[in-house]
């Protein structure tokens, strides 16, 4: 069971994972304003521009011939492999518009009259369609205008032209013109669509840095029509060159196609192999958010901020260590506790209030805008999308968005895995998702197969390291005597699974190994002093012995104590024989202090057990913290490849990462064990809250947001510490963050929705035992 055989679509050689590898490290150096399909649109715009040496033909006669070549067989302009009603109608009038102007390739002009003649009619109720190109309503009507000034023949008097009509007057009413005219808003992007009632004097003076409105080729195609601004002219120059004679549906999208990229690395477990490549982006995203209080845009030269970008940057920055500030997240609040991509927008799209929903779990005890504020309204937005099963996003047509959301409301970032989440994003992940802007388009750099095969290939390949380990491990538990100890198979491969969700990565294999021998114990720790069937007396003894560090001392004590004792005491000692010759110094007496802390305070709480004694709260968190101890796991830091000096593991920053990681871990420990430590009489979190009369479940809540609380701080401390301390490393920071959230995952009562996210079982089954299908 634990090998994948030879199924030839699971074994990749490791040549072809290389390629794919340099592919992809191909596209980072060659990242620019952004990879993305042609708009048939956007060109038949840029076409209608004359020469600007005065003679009657175009300035960039290869956009027309660009048309002519790409008409395809329905007569149609669009997406080739991909038929969306709204997007084809649009393209295919402003095609034959700009063919018709210039009064050339009639016979395309009449194929692309014939399809509309045909298809029109399909367009019935879909001036409401969420998924509609971005600004039709405001686009479409302006265009049969034009089409009838040409004489060109398709229907103009249907149903559904005159609902856009409709609906284009009024949005028109509720925009105010002195506004349109004076300030940037998203309006800017659909400038062709309101080219007849804008001041164009005012509005060329919100042309963009690089030239453009707003970053669209059409919007800055006709701004130079009505204006002959030079620098319009230069952008569409520079886009036409940079495309190969078409234009994209917006250019550049810089900030966003960055963002992205790095978040699906990231989500596909890939990201530790393009670690440089990462940190350029987000260098890269980090300048242009530094520089701006009210957030980002997705390009780096846009003068409108949307939410998305912000917090999709924000999060990923974040977690990088750089310093971003909550503030920007004010500039998209409406004043009445709801939350907006671009001001005045009437419907917000899914997949922006997921972003949101994420990067509201990144901040800060004192960032109430975010843990309060934005995640009530994006979690309350998400659950009622995801029980009411409505998962079209106004943005992307993406391959599985309701397990995007099911998954993140499930699985809370605190309480779930790295790996986890890598084993869902394998199958969530779209290699040819579409998007929809003015037109629908794709994201090349994005959405490819490459970063998914890749992550397919990746899994396996660590999914087979993992076996061989854990293969070892499980030698190990037969060769060393835990037999004694009642350790089953079943246990190890728990502890290993939570280890490989921490630390997936093949360099730390030995991390891997050193984490899931401590947990083992720290379990057997937990078992014998909370037994009341092991005498007082071994467990007393047990202290003593552990305190000089004697296995001598246990001799003729319990069977029980003493093979624990020995069993600790050549797990240990090895781990410090080999971690101290990693590290060049010696680590055993801070190794053995850890533990040493985790034994008394384990032998303190069987004393109350056994006294029947009462602590007071302040007592048990003092005393309990300790028992579930993250310093007594890690020594898993230092086989990570990183020199830890003796002032970082000691320092004020490293015990705060230690104390907060004890007292959240307990808490989520006692929430889901009140009831049975009720029935062992032994004392628990929850228990003793109860004793100023709190019910149950205030009980429960009141340590819910203790937990909480804890977690924000324990963000704040992992991901930006202060500098004015010695510091751990990243990678070794962000073990005892996870190893906190393993807690919170083993001991998770639930999230917010009920989906099909795989059992406990299911899912240890699908990352060390089940290979992806490449």
């Amino acid at each position: 069971m634990l090998d994948s055989g030879n199924d030839s679509r699971l074994l990749i050689k490791d040549t072809q994972l290389q390629l794919w590898i340099e592919e992809i490290r191909e596209m980072f150096r060659s990242m620019g304003g952004g990879k993305m399909s042609p708009s048939a649109y956007d060109t038949a715009w840029v076409s209608l521009i004359p020469a600007v040496d005065g003679t009657q033909r175009p300035q960039f006669p290869g956009c027309l011939q660009w048309i002519v070549n790409n008409q395809l067989e329905d007569g149609s302009w669009g997406s080739p492999d991909f038929f969306y009603i709204t997007n084809n109608v649009l393209c295919t009038l402003m095609c034959i518009i700009a063919l018709k102007t210039w009064n050339t390739r009639l016979e395309s002009v009449e194929k692309g009259a014939s399809f509309l003649r045909k298809n029109l009619v399909r367009l019935e109720n879909v001036a409401f369609d969420p998924q509609r190109n971005v600004g039709i309503e405001l686009v479409l009507p302006k265009l049969f205008d034009e089409a009838k000034k040409l004489g060109l023949n398709i229907p103009y008097d249907l149903p559904s032209i005159h609902e856009f009509r409709a609906t284009r007057e009024k949005k028109l009413q509720k925009l105010p013109l002195e506004l349109l005219n004076s300030t940037p808003t998203t309006i800017l992007h659909s400038l062709e669509a309101v080219h007849d009632v804008v001041d164009w004097e005012q509005v060329i003076q919100l042309q963009q840095e690089d030239g453009s409105l707003l970053t669209s080729p059409a919007a800055t195609a006709c701004a130079y029509l009505h204006t002959g601004n030079e620098k319009c002219l230069q952008f569409l120059t520079s886009v036409i060159e940079e495309f190969d004679h078409a234009a994209p549906p917006l250019y550049p999208v810089d900030i966003f196609e960055r963002g992205w990229v790095v978040d699906k690395l990231h989500r596909l477990g890939i990201a530790h192999l393009f670690e440089p490549e990462i940190k350029n982006c987000l260098d890269f995203l980090y300048k242009h958010f530094s520089s701006s209080s009210n957030g980002l845009s997705w390009a780096s030269t846009g003068n409108v901020k949307d939410l998305d970008d912000t917090a999709m940057s924000f999060r990923l920055l974040r977690l990088h260590g750089y310093d971003v500030s909550a503030e920007c997240f004010q500039s998209f609040q409406d004043g009445r506790g709801g939350w907006f991509t671009f001001p005045g927008q009437m419907n917000q799209g899914i997949t922006a209030t997921l972003n949101l929903y994420r990067a509201s779990q990144v901040g800060y005890r004192e960032e109430s805008i975010l843990h309060r504020e934005a995640a009530e309204w994006s979690r309350k937005r998400l659950v009622d999308k995801f029980n009411n099963k409505k998962f079209v996003d106004k943005w992307v047509m993406s391959k599985d968005i309701a397990g995007e959301v099911g998954f993140a409301l499930q699985n809370p970032w605190y309480q779930t895995l790295p790996r986890l989440e890598h084993r869902s994003y394998l199958d969530q992940y779209g290699a040819d998702d579409l998007w929809i802007a003015k037109v629908w388009c794709r994201f090349f750099n994005i959405n490819n197969t490459s970063f998914l095969n890749l992550a397919k290939a990746d899994f396996n390949l660590c999914q087979r390291k993992h076996q061989e380990e854990l293969r070892a491990l499980l030698r190990w538990g037969e060769e060393s005597g835990l037999k004694g100890l009642n350790f089953g198979r079943e246990d190890i491969v728990d502890r290993f699974f939570i280890a490989v969700c921490c630390l997936p990565a093949p360099e730390f294999s030995m991390a891997r190994r050193v984490w899931s021998q401590l947990a083992l114990l720290c379990g057997k720790i937990e078992e014998f002093f909370g037994s009341l069937s092991e005498l007082h007396a071994d467990k007393l003894q047990f202290v003593a012995a552990f305190a000089s560090w004697n296995p001598k001392l246990m001799e003729g004590m319990g069977k029980n104590a003493e093979n624990l004792f020995v069993a600790l005491y050549d797990v240990l000692t090895d781990i410090a024989t080999v971690g101290s010759f990693i590290q060049g110094r010696d680590i055993s007496h801070h190794l053995h202090g850890m533990w040493l802390k985790l034994v008394e305070n384990r032998f303190k709480e069987s004393e109350w057990q056994r006294l029947n004694y009462q602590p007071s709260l302040d007592e048990y968190i003092s005393v309990a913290e300790w028992g579930i101890s993250m310093e007594a796991m890690m020594p898993a830091q230092y086989f990570m490849g990183e020199k830890i000096s003796h002032d970082k593991s000691e320092s004020p920053h490293t015990k705060r990462l230690i104390q907060l990681g004890n007292v959240t871990s307990r808490m989520s420990h006692d929430i889901q064990a009140y009831q049975w430590s009720l029935s062992e009489n032994r004392p628990n979190f929850v228990l003793i809250s109860k004793r100023n009369g709190k019910t149950d479940a205030e009980a429960v809540e009141t340590s819910r947001h203790l937990i909480y609380d804890q977690m924000r701080e324990l963000v704040k401390e992992v991901h930006s510490p202060s500098k004015c301390q010695p510091v751990l490393p990243r990678s070794v920071r962000q073990l005892y963050f996870n190893t906190v959230r393993s807690c919170l995952y083993t001991y998770q009562t639930g999230g917010d929705v009920t989906s099909t996210i795989p059992s406990k079982e299911k899912s240890v089954s699908r990352i060390l035992y089940e290979p992806v299908l490449m």
